[in-house]
């Protein structure tokens, strides 16, 4: 008898846990940037530490995400010049996004593949002391290839030429990373 309860009480767990992961529905894609890396440029030199996290904005959340950039002292000799750090400022030690908007999508290309990205705009602001910061408007773009003979790159634009964004510099991410995911087109 005590068997045939522990078999009964089993099977009542499982037809109701299956109930429920049936309620629950399909799990859905999102777009999304995520990571946390050290960027550098071509030549290796260390620019700074990036948190990124960012999504879509939605009626439920207005904001896409974050992303913030601790500055390292060798940002300001990268090769290409960081566009941020052509301004003369005092040296910048962090900086910090306010996310407008957001947009994703994939391509591919002869010989890269495909290319999956994710991108923002907004406005950055750069802390050079307590009580001592400049915004600018800006677009980032993250790109990851599927193809591994090619790194991922990050794109950043703070001027622009007949109402396009001008990528000043790419530049890779090491010593951690980013993923992007992308669902897929929505209509």
């Amino acid at each position: 008898m005590r068997r045939f309860v522990a078999l009964l009480a089993a099977g009542v767990l499982v037809v109701s846990l299956a109930g429920s992961s049936l309620a629950a529905g399909p799990v859905v894609k999102v777009d999304r940037v995520v990571g946390h890396f050290d960027m550098v440029d071509n030549a290796g030199t260390l620019l700074g530490r990036v948190s990124v996290n960012f999504t879509n904005p939605s009626t439920a959340k207005l904001v896409p995400g974050t992303l913030d950039i601790a500055w390292a002292p060798s940002a300001v000799n990268a090769v290409p010049a960081f566009p941020f750090m052509a301004l003369q400022w005092p040296p910048v030690k962090e900086s910090h996004a306010q996310l407008l908007a957001s947009w994703f999508g994939d391509e591919t290309l002869s010989p890269q593949g495909r290319i999956i990205s994710g991108g923002a705009s907004g406005y950055l602001c750069d802390y050079t002391a307590p009580w001592n910061s400049g915004c600018r408007e800006f677009q980032v773009v993250f790109q990851r290839y599927d193809n591994p003979a090619y790194r991922d790159v990050i794109g950043w634009a703070v001027t622009k030429t007949n109402d396009l964004w001008d990528f000043g510099g790419w530049y890779h991410a090491v010593n951690g990373k980013f993923v992007v995911t992308y669902a897929g087109p929505t209509a």
